[in-house]
């Protein structure tokens, strides 16, 4: 290899002339626990992020000092030059280091620690049309499964420990402390376990775990089926474009996996090109044909001597530097000879495609890959390809275009009328200072306004009490009177807009130039590049986020019919993700948006659950409930009830006979107490769980009571009588109350069909009823339980059987003549009334 010079002089060092300072790179928090921040010596006009991306690729260790950049610039190019095959003091020699020291290109990190050979990236490769049926089934499984299991395990995990420490960290004997009867919290526990469908089995192995001493649960609970790594399909064009039922579905899998995932990536083509082993970036060379071929000549010979492919990057932001439209025809054929000219100088396959973070990053690359320029970021590299793209116009156009993209960086010059109002209300110099802190961080005006920069103070002049203040949260300017078209408009003068191509002030050729690319524009410049270098162009297509699965099936089916030989397809979700964000730790969507002048409520539609404060649940003022005089330990006991409409617990009074003033007032608040939960939403099981088995005095027989006989406490004998009639809790019965209803089940049919009059009254509050008992209201008693018949004993009563083998009624249909209520059950020729007990023949038709 032979090259002229072109960035060194004769008896020069090919580092001349670069300044080396030290710069400080990472976090330079004072107070973190380890600091981050490392020094490192090099040139000072570099960018901070090819600084930090030198001390990456060298891989040195800098706890104990300050990396020096000319040295290891040096030891890279005499390692490259050794890789050669050129003299050390040759004209290849000094033009790989000065070429390296001027960023045109980098060798990957392989060549800058002195390994051998680069790692090459592993894939699972699926060939024809069953493996990749197989390869997309186990992506889909794979990504679900792993989510699935993920959720899963943190439930299991979470119950079984929580079943495990309340039997550890019980306090009472052993019997009690694995027993749920006995154990409150191990109960809880138990029941949320089952709740959300963890096995029995695995919770008494938790439990006879815990007896054994063990806290810890079973290992597997995080368990996933491994994601396929770098998944590929290598598929012909001519299936895709087949148009039968089987490769119209396959096309339609394929579309919907890389829609959801991301991946597989496509390869029509099976042809293999070396990883890359010298990045050369293309921007540096805009409009310099011979400068390009020059590098290509002299890197391309550094990458094939490294048996790996120089690859090219930056296209983008070469065309556009050039004035020509990405999505033009110029564009299109200017990167064909740009990639050929490359192609013909270099010894090594010339490709392109996505370039590693660590290697873009010292580049300082305005674009990726084959990507269109167009975004206006706020990095270092962006900026300078901005100055470098407008340095032919005047000063006020450059002006007005980097403002446009890039903003002001301060409030300062907008002064609009709202922060003027603020400043009148008390907004002072210091949370002025502190708001223009945060911007020049990079933080949205919104947030730079909080209760922190603002203060207390101000906002409570503003007529914010605190409470409204914390419900505010990032919306405080919102709450101050602002609308959301000025917070825009700060917002834009501040950060700009990112987006040079719509400023108004720039030339038409410029703009063009900026403008976005289509994906059937970026399919279209793959291929022209592919038929240049003969090799895949490694597009990566990333769509928007309200992109569908038909448009990712139309841009396979595009790419296959138009030759290229390799695309990898992903969806875009950031939004997505911020937005779910905001939903989950946005506290101004919880409340109302206060304003300094005038209280506006903004009124939302939200399909979404969102937490609120619980409401109170009233009860009507004219309610039903119950009174039970009981007898515990041998202190009378009064338990009212009050119920809620819907027949619910809703508040419970106490009361004591003959007891001191001070324990009557503590059992009178208490259930006050109760009360209140109950109509604010706390199920009764809760307090049953709680208060049950508790032990104190007094505590002994029941009297007076039906289905409780004996009773540990008075909350114990309480919220027993309270599990039992409104829960159902028979487990807290220690007799069967039914034996004492009169509609109980097995006192014979006649005491089983209707519940007179008279009982009825004693079972229905006559003042609650207005005295409208016996006569409008009739009692049917329980329904017969279901049983297998079984032999007839003979009760000595014709027509009577027994409880266990009588039939379930048949209904005749017709209304009693006597009661009018359809309960007539045909008796031979007659039929019976199993309401008011009316017999007689069947009414003529």
């Amino acid at each position: 290899m032979t090259i002229n010079r072109r960035l060194t002089k004769d008896g020069t060092d090919p580092l001349t002339g670069l300044d080396f300072a030290e710069h400080l790179t990472g976090t330079a928090d004072p107070d973190a626990l380890s600091p981050h921040a490392i020094k490192i010596s090099a040139p000072a006009d570099w960018p901070e992020s090819a600084v930090t991306a030198l001390g990456l690729l060298t891989g040195a260790d800098l706890a104990d000092g300050v990396l020096d950049g000319r040295k290891a610039l040096e030891d890279i190019a005499a390692a490259l030059v050794m890789l050669a095959g050129v003299k050390e003091d040759s004209v290849e020699a000094a033009e790989i280091a000065a070429s390296l020291a001027a960023r045109e290109a980098c060798p990957t990190v392989h060549l800058w620690r002195g390994e051998t050979e680069a790692d090459i990236p592993l894939e699972t490769l699926a060939s024809g049309p069953f493996e990749a049926g197989a390869l997309i089934s186990m992506i889909n499984t794979a990504a679900m499964a792993g989510a699935a299991s993920d959720v899963g395990a943190r439930i299991v995990r979470d119950r079984l420990e929580a079943v495990a420490l309340a039997c550890i960290n019980c306090d009472g004997s052993e019997g009690e402390c694995f027993d749920p009867r006995h154990n409150r919290a191990l109960a809880r526990s138990v029941r949320a376990a089952r709740r959300d469908g963890v096995p029995d089995a695995m919770i008494e192995r938790a439990i006879a775990r815990a007896r054994q001493g063990i806290e810890m649960i079973e290992d597997g609970a995080g368990f996933s089926p491994d994601m396929p790594v770098n998944p590929v399909i290598a598929i012909g064009a001519n299936l895709l474009a087949d148009t039968d039922q089987g490769a119209r579905a396959f096309l339609r899998d394929l579309a919907a996996t890389i829609w959801t995932h991301g991946q597989p990536a496509l390869r029509f083509d099976d042809n293999a090109l070396p990883e890359p082993a010298i990045v050369l970036d293309l921007s540096v060379f805009a409009g310099d044909d011979a400068a390009l071929t020059h590098a290509a000549k002299l890197w391309g010979h550094v990458a094939h001597k490294a048996e790996g492919s120089l690859l090219l990057a930056g296209l983008g932001a070469c065309l556009a530097l050039e004035g020509l439209a990405y999505d033009s025809d110029e564009g299109r054929t200017r990167a064909a000879a740009i990639a050929g000219l490359a192609s013909k100088a270099s010894a090594a396959p010339v490709i392109t495609g996505p370039v590693p973070a660590e290697i873009s990053a010292y580049l300082a690359l305005a674009t990726h890959g084959i990507d269109p320029a167009g975004t206006a970021s706020h990095t270092a590299a962006a900026q300078d390809f901005a100055a470098r793209l407008l340095a032919g116009l005047d000063a006020d156009t450059r002006k007005a275009a980097l403002a446009h993209a890039f903003g002001a960086g301060t409030l300062s010059g907008l002064n609009p009328a709202w922060l003027g109002s603020l400043k009148d209300a008390g907004l002072g110099d210091d949370a002025l200072t502190r708001i223009e802190t945060m911007i020049a961080d990079g933080a949205p005006v919104r947030h730079a306004f909080n209760r922190w920069t603002v203060g207390e103070e101000l906002a409570a002049r503003c007529g914010l009490n605190p409470e409204r203040l914390e419900q505010a949260g990032t919306r405080l300017l919102e709450a101050f009177g602002v609308s959301p078209l000025e917070i825009e408009a700060a917002e834009r003068w501040v950060h700009g807009t990112g987006e040079l191509y719509t400023c108004e002030a720039l030339p038409e050729a410029i703009r063009a130039a900026l403008a976005p690319a289509s994906p059937e524009a970026r399919l279209a410049m793959a291929a022209s590049l592919e038929r240049a270098l003969e090799a895949p162009a490694g597009l990566d297509l990333v769509l928007p986020g309200h992109a569908t699965i038909d448009d990712v099936a139309a841009l396979i089916l595009s790419a296959a019919r138009s030759g290229l030989k390799s695309l990898r397809i992903r969806r875009e979700g950031e939004a997505l993700y911020d937005l779910l964000a905001t939903i989950e730790f946005d506290s101004a969507d919880r409340g109302e948006r206060p304003s300094f002048t005038e209280e506006r409520i903004v009124e939302r539609v939200v399909e979404r659950p969102v937490e609120r404060a619980a409401s109170r649940r009233k009860l009507p003022d004219r309610r039903k409930g119950y009174i039970q005089k009981s007898t515990v330990g041998g202190h009378k006991v009064y338990l009212h009830t009050g119920e809620f409409e819907d027949g619910e617990l809703g508040e419970i009074f106490i009361d004591m006979h003959k007891e001191g003033a001070a324990f009557r007032s503590l059992m009178n608040n208490f259930a006050i107490s109760i009360s209140i939960g109950l109509q604010y939403g706390v199920p009764l099981e809760e307090y049953v769980d709680a208060y049950v088995f508790t032990r104190f005095e007094p505590a002994g027989p029941v009297e007076g009571n039906d289905s409780i006989k004996h009773a540990t406490s008075i909350l114990d004998y309480l919220f027993r009588e309270l599990g039992v009639s409104y829960l159902g809790r028979e487990d807290l019965a220690q007799t069967d109350a039914r034996k004492s209803d009169p509609g109980g089940i097995g006192n014979g049919v006649a005491s089983e069909k209707v519940i007179t009059g008279e009982e009825a009254s004693r079972l229905i509050s006559k003042g609650f009823s207005r005295g409208q008992l016996p006569d409008n209201v009739v009692m049917l008693g329980s329904q017969p339980r279901k049983s297998s018949p079984a032999p007839a004993t003979g009760s000595g009563r014709k027509g009577e059987a027994s409880p266990a083998t009588r039939p379930e009624p048949v209904y005749s249909g017709e209304p009693c003549p006597k009661c009018g209520h359809f309960t007539l059950v045909e008796a031979g020729a007659e039929l019976n009334c199993e309401a008011c007990n009316w017999s007689g023949p069947p009414p003529e038709a």
